[in-house]
């Protein structure tokens, strides 16, 4: 069989069937198993063929993302400023927990989907409304996003099959040597202890519309 020939069963590669080969694979297996290699082997193609098409592993990585980002349905949003907001950046964590491999690409403070431009618009012109000025809600939008990551990133290390020993630890604590800790003993051990991410989300936002961060 010609090289062509083998082409032609395999299908035409483009960059469409790169980046959809590499959901696939960070899907499965995370952003971490990525490789040009494993997308040719994907396509049934050679890695070389991969970069005529794609520079290099993050430029696919913004491409997936992008994507992704793209084929989301939007959020209906509140008219009330707060309202709106914690609803843009409760969609913006729900999305992302639902694909725990992009925390861990994001973390990294690098790449980023430009279809995901109209969220951040979105999210600045709600802070404004609720009385930041734009400088302030860029200081708070970081400190938000702090918590989203960290609580994205929580979720996806999450040990299965036992409580983390962030939890353990503590409610094991001595009540004659730490009694405060040994008096959390139920907070610790509470089932959904860990769950309290929009009450805290509500509570952070409050915070910074009544105490606004220095602005950037």
């Amino acid at each position: 069989m010609s090289e062509g020939e083998g082409t032609a069963r395999r299908g035409r590669l483009t960059r469409d069937r790169i980046v959809a080969a590499a959901a696939r694979i960070v899907g499965r297996e995370g952003s971490a198993a990525l490789s040009m290699r494993k997308v040719a082997d994907e396509l049934g193609s050679a890695p070389m063929s991969i970069y005529r098409h794609v520079r290099d592993k993050d430029e696919l990585l913004v491409l997936v993302l992008d994507r992704i980002v793209a084929e989301l349905p939007r959020p209906d949003l509140p008219d009330a400023p707060r309202e709106r907001l914690l609803a843009l950046l409760t969609w913006e964590h729900d999305e992302l927990a639902k694909r725990p491999w992009i925390a861990g690409v994001l973390a990294g403070g690098d790449l980023m989907a430009p279809a995901i431009v109209w969220l951040l618009e979105e999210i600045y012109a709600a802070w404004r409304a609720c009385g930041l000025t734009l400088a302030q809600a860029a200081s708070a939008n970081r400190i938000v996003w702090g918590f989203l990551l960290s609580d994205l990133l929580r979720r996806a290390d999450a040990p299965p099959g036992r409580p983390p020993y962030q939890d353990a630890v503590p409610a094991t604590a001595d009540p004659a040597v730490h009694p405060n800790l040994a008096a959390l003993a139920g907070y610790w051990t509470a089932p959904g202890r860990r769950d309290h991410f929009a009450a805290d989300l509500s509570s952070l936002v409050d915070a910074l519309i009544a105490t606004p961060p220095a602005g950037v």
